[in-house]
């Protein structure tokens, strides 16, 4: 029963705002109230229900030229001061159709009622004047208002794709440390390492982390720094020279928030482009919060004159530069300076203004 009602309410609310049922329904209700307005005693009768046909012809004719000829040609492109020549014009000619309806149309059509014009054109122009000013509102209300429906469909459009590039962007998670870290532990486990156990306690928690909060809008800092200092400790796990990598946290996270898993993508570079085998060969990473901007700034030796390579599949540094600009658009910087012997980037977020929602 509910359901049927609210089929009946939605066929309803179509109706309404059918443009053709808006005129239907403001010419009824025109006829109407000015048919009990020409009555004489407050009854009205069949000679009443003529007249006001009668009079709504030239009613008619000047909202019908003004609503599908001057709004649109003249008022719409902005041009004002013709339009009002034009609609004062009209409203002259109607008022003359309407004396013209009575003094010769209306006999001709109803032979025998001797109708006359009861206003002179002084008066009937006032209606003219009202019903061109009330119809051009409600048709500029109609496009406001249609045109405002446009402009939120259009951003609901809008905030879908960004959120459907948003989930595929971060659902493109390099798989290149994990199957590192996989081959680092099994390597351990045959070797019978007492260190097998941590490595794996370590990995399973940073996928958790990463299942757990891929589909959030934002985590806090702070627990996306613990992640980050897992995972580089994860690394140092796996190299001969752990000391060459360095991760310093300065200043205070408190209860700001970040898109998450944003960071790491700047800190497996490193890993992944890097080099620590050679004597003087770093990995430094740095993030400093302060004053509500966060600034990650990274920096690894590069073997001989090797250039960053590209990643393929939109993967990578690309994919997180995308995820800056749908995110953080004009709260944030990312700069990159390669050179044959070092790779460095600064990423600046601005903290205090919150990330566009994702998912």
């Amino acid at each position: 029963m509910s359901r049927h009602l609210a089929d009946i309410a939605s066929s309803l609310r179509t109706a309404l705002t059918h443009r053709w049922a808006q005129y239907l329904y403001f010419w009824a209700f025109s006829f109407l109230v000015l048919s009990r307005y020409f009555a004489y005693d407050g009854t009205v009768g069949e000679i009443d229900l003529i007249y006001t046909a009668l009079f709504h012809l030239s009613l008619a004719f000047c909202v019908c030229v003004n609503s599908y000829l001057l709004i649109p040609v003249y008022f719409a492109r902005r041009n004002y001061l013709l339009y009002m020549v034009l609609a004062a014009t009209l409203m002259v000619v109607s008022t003359w159709v309407n004396i013209a309806t009575f003094r010769w149309l209306a006999d001709w059509i109803f032979p025998g009622y001797y109708f006359i014009s009861y206003y002179e054109w002084y008066d009937i122009i006032q209606f003219m004047v009202a019903y061109t000013a009330i119809t051009t509102l409600l048709q500029l209300s109609r496009g406001w208002f249609r045109e405002a429906e446009v402009r939120q469909e259009l951003a609901e459009v809008e905030r879908r794709r960004v959120q459907t590039e948003l989930k595929a962007l971060k659902s493109q998670i390099n798989p290149h440390f994990l199957f590192n870290s996989l081959n680092h532990i099994y390597a351990m486990a045959v070797q019978r390492s007492p260190e097998t156990a941590p490595a794996v306690l370590q990995l399973s928690d940073l996928l958790r982390y990463t299942i757990r909060n891929m589909n959030r809008e934002t985590v806090p800092l702070e627990g996306e720094i613990a992640y980050l200092e897992q995972y580089v400790e994860l690394y140092r796990s796996r190299i001969h020279h752990p000391d060459r990598v360095s991760f310093t946290v300065e200043g205070d996270p408190g209860e700001h928030d970040v898109a998450p898993l944003l960071l790491i993508v700047f800190v497996e570079n490193c890993f992944k482009h890097g080099s620590v085998s050679r004597e003087g060969d770093r990995i430094e990473i740095t993030l400093d919060i302060r004053d509500g901007r966060l600034r990650l700034e990274t920096r690894n030796s590069v073997e001989g004159e090797r250039e960053l390579p590209e990643e393929e599949g939109g993967l990578g540094l690309e994919n997180a530069r995308r995820r800056l600009q749908l995110l953080y658009p004009q709260r944030h910087r990312l700069e990159m300076n390669p050179s044959p012997e070092h790779f460095k980037l600064v990423l600046e977020l601005d903290l205090k203004s919150k990330a566009i929602p994702d998912s």
